[in-house]
């Protein structure tokens, strides 16, 4: 049996949350406070940009994490059903205490900064409620990173539909009706005509993005041993392929409709690799890898706080940056400035994780029933 957590997915996660940080400290240096004068390195601020694709790869890993416990389950007893009750309360107790601890310290710092924010109540009670992503004027507020919590909200309250479509239809054929309802979604999008400023709520709602976290939910079922993958997918190279084609796709986004299918290229691409590095997880973990493990333990508290810290210290870059001497040195002032607050944030998100996340991870483990699967006792011993 293989082992209930997978010291892989952590480095994924590691990887991922750390390619969003250097990703929004990039969008601080060249686009929230620039160095003065001419850009400097042009070039380094489109390949940092990249780091957005952590967010498709934080889908795929969730679909899998959220899916695998039923999947094992299904495993032994094809008739094990889900107990969504029990389900919500694990995810509201994991995943909500921190978040809204995160809303408040950006709040804080909203407020103790004087950053300009008309509004800034009803941005808050948007993001506590996990709504900003349906409000234009919300939807990268306070703390713009916390859409995809939002999004991931209606994931999990599409997923009792995953669920049923996997057992009834097989996982393949599961994955085919999301499929098929996401790309029916964009493409309705995209030929309807629609105010531009509704743009990122209907285009980040789940619906659009199903596809990708629906891949995970796939390579737990694979790993469950529910369901064959060709020899080609779960491979190093059928992910390479599939991402080069992705970021391929960025360049030409608006020739033939392809942007319609960006995201899908990038969620299939990142369930291989998560495919291959699953499968091949033996459990030891070095250099690089055990480096990225670490952060994955505490990604979810990065992911949460990185960007209100990055906005503290955007007026500090500014200020430097405006400095004569400064100028004339032809420094990349703000980015090196913006880099080189990344090991507070790292702290930062390490003492988050000790004193806000870890005690609420803490009381659900102490969880008897599991993350809400209803099976017999030979399933539990198992799983």
């Amino acid at each position: 049996m293989r082992a209930a957590r997978f010291d892989s997915v952590d480095q994924l996660r590691g990887a991922a949350a750390l390619a969003v940080v250097v990703c929004h400290l990039s969008v601080s240096a060249y686009v929230d406070v620039p160095s003065a004068g001419e850009p400097h390195w042009p070039w380094l601020g489109l390949v940092l940009g990249f780091g957005y694709v952590g967010v498709p790869l934080f889908f795929v890993i969730s679909g899998f994490c959220i899916h695998l416990p039923q999947a094992r389950a299904r495993a032994v007893d094809a008739g094990a059903r889900a107990d969504w009750r029990q389900f919500f309360r694990r995810r509201f107790w994991r995943l909500y205490p921190p978040y809204a601890a995160s809303i408040a310290v950006a709040f804080g710092l909203t407020m103790l900064l004087g950053r300009e924010h008309p509004g800034v109540i009803g941005d808050l009670v948007s993001h506590l409620a996990l709504v900003q992503t349906l409000i234009p004027r919300y939807f990268d507020g306070l703390n713009p990173p916390a859409w995809t919590l939002a999004v991931e909200t209606q994931f999990y309250l599409a997923y009792p539909i995953v669920f049923l479509l996997f057992r009834r239809f097989g996982a393949w054929r599961g994955l085919a009706v999301v499929l098929a309802i996401t790309l029916a979604y964009r493409i309705g999008l995209n030929f309807s005509p629609l105010p531009a400023a509704n743009n990122a709520v209907l285009w980040e709602f789940f619906v659009a993005r199903w596809f990708e976290w629906t891949c995970g939910a796939l390579i737990a079922e694979w790993i469950a041993g529910n369901v064959r993958l060709p020899w080609p997918l779960p491979t190093f190279a059928c992910a390479a392929t599939l991402l080069s084609l992705a970021v391929w796709s960025e360049w030409h986004a608006w020739h033939y409709q392809i942007h319609l299918f960006r995201e899908l290229l990038y969620g299939a691409g990142f369930a291989c690799l998560l495919g291959a590095t699953v499968g091949r997880d033996r459990g030891t973990s070095t250099g690089l890898g055990r480096y990225l493990q670490a952060v994955g333990v505490y990604s979810y508290s990065l992911y949460l706080l990185h960007r209100p810290i990055q906005f503290a210290f955007e007026p500090v870059a500014a200020r430097v940056t405006s400095l004569p001497f400064v100028v004339r040195s032809g420094v990349p002032s703000s980015l090196l400035i913006m880099a080189a607050t990344t090991p507070f944030v790292l702290w930062a998100a390490r003492v988050f994780y000790r004193w806000v996340e870890a005690p609420f991870l803490e009381r659900g483990r102490r969880s008897r029933q599991g993350d809400g699967v209803v099976v017999p006792p030979a399933a539990e011993k198992a799983a």
